[in-house]
């Protein structure tokens, strides 16, 4: 007997797959500027910055910590390369299991829905991250922008709600008769 896809699983599928494209060019964007850092231009630029003080404390402070600035910037650019191959790889699973969902396998529908839930918590940790970067005072800066936070807020409840109705959707038993059937 043949498969049937309904409409919402199909719509479910490419959308999962979008996303995990999403999820490639991010790691990609990720590494590719991670190659382009380079320790000696960090270190120049900390130079630059404090050539305008011309003093023999903030010289001999910049030559002590050159080849501490040279370390962290190839320590960063290790984390931000490995945060880059994280990303690519996840974004090859996320289409490996958007391509399952759409050629209606039992096990995707099953990997989605523990992958939907481990995205509500990530999301449920974001916005509490991003709720702790508003200013706590009218003096105080915060950590990031307030237009910048609210725009992730509203990117992390959009996520957060789309995962949920996925799994509402695929835990349904006219969804799991659908993968049940052969």
């Amino acid at each position: 007997m043949q498969k049937s896809r309904s409409r919402g699983l199909t719509i479910i599928s490419i959308a999962i797959f979008v996303g995990g494209i999403v999820f490639i060019v991010l790691g990609s964007i990720v590494i590719s500027i991670a190659a382009s850092i380079s320790g000696t231009v960090a270190q120049d630029s900390f130079t630059n910055n404090t050539s305008k003080i011309k003093s023999t404390i903030t010289k001999g402070i910049t030559n002590a910590l050159s080849p501490y600035i040279e370390g962290l910037a190839h320590l960063g650019k290790g984390i931000m390369t490995s945060i880059g191959a994280f990303l690519f790889l996840v974004g090859v699973g996320i289409c490996v299991l958007g391509i399952g969902l759409f050629k209606v396998k039992y096990l995707a529908c099953i990997l989605t829905v523990v992958l939907m839930f481990v995205a509500i918590v990530i999301d449920v940790i974001g916005l509490g991250f991003v709720g702790g970067a508003f200013p706590s005072s009218s003096n105080d800066k915060g950590i990031m922008l307030v237009d910048v936070a609210y725009a992730l807020i509203g990117i992390l409840i959009a996520h957060l709600v789309a995962n949920a109705v996925i799994i509402y959707y695929l835990s349904r038993k006219t969804t799991i008769s659908i993968f049940k059937t052969s």
